[in-house]
C-alpha cells in the first residue's frame, strides 16, 4: 500500500472508520509499517468518538451547494498523492463532485436501466480503490442516521457505473 488512495463510502455506522483504522496499518502488527493518513469527512465538532491521528473536515464548511463539503473534499483530499484513506458519508458525494469537475478521457454510449446512457471507459480515478460498505449499521444507529445511509447509498447508486473497475463492496 504505498501509494494507494482509498475511499470508504457508507452511511452513518457502518463501520468506516473501523476499516479506515485497520487499513492504515496497526502498531501493534508483528512488523509494524508506518500509518496511511486517514481523512474524515466530518469536521471534528461533529464526530461522536475522535479518533487520534485522523484529519477532520475544516470546520464552517456548509453540508451542500457549490463550496459545500462534498466539494471540498473532491478539491482538496482526492487531488492529493497517496497513501491515504478518506472515508465519511460525504464521499460518495464529493465523487459526485469530482466526476463534474474531472470529466473522462473516453465515454461510450450504453443500454442502462433508464436507457441509454453516456459511460466512461477510460479515465483518471480519484483514487485507487473505493470501498462501499451498504450493511446494517453497528450499534443501534437511529432512525435518522439510517436515512442518511440511505441518501449516500441513492447518490451512490447513481455514480457506481463511473467507478466500477475500482469499486469493492464489504
Amino acid at each position: 500500500m504505498k501509494t494507494e488512495r482509498i475511499i470508504i463510502v457508507a452511511g452513518p455506522r457502518r463501520g468506516k472508520s473501523t476499516l479506515a483504522a485497520q487499513l492504515s496499518g496497526d502498531k501493534f502488527e508483528p512488523q509494524p509499517r508506518p500509518r496511511v493518513p486517514i481523512f474524515c469527512g466530518d469536521p471534528l465538532s461533529t464526530v461522536k468518538e475522535p479518533l487520534p491521528d485522523v484529519t477532520y473536515l475544516p470546520e464552517g464548511l456548509p453540508f451542500s451547494g457549490d463550496d459545500g463539503a462534498a466539494q471540498w473534499v473532491a478539491d482538496n483530499w482526492f487531488s492529493m498523492p497517496g497513501p491515504w484513506i478518506c472515508e465519511g458519508h460525504v464521499m460518495a458525494r464529493a465523487l459526485r463532485r469530482w466526476i463534474g469537475t474531472c470529466p473522462p478521457l473516453q465515454t461510450e454510449m450504453r443500454k442502462g436501466k433508464t436507457g441509454y446512457e453516456v459511460v466512461p471507459t477510460k479515465h483518471q480515478f480519484p483514487a485507487d480503490r473505493i470501498i462501499v460498505l451498504d450493511r446494517p449499521g453497528f450499534g443501534m444507529p437511529s432512525k435518522g442516521q439510517d436515512a442518511m445511509h440511505r441518501g449516500v447509498m441513492t447518490v451512490w447508486r447513481d455514480i457506481a457505473h463511473w467507478f466500477e473497475p475500482i469499486t469493492e463492496y464489504l
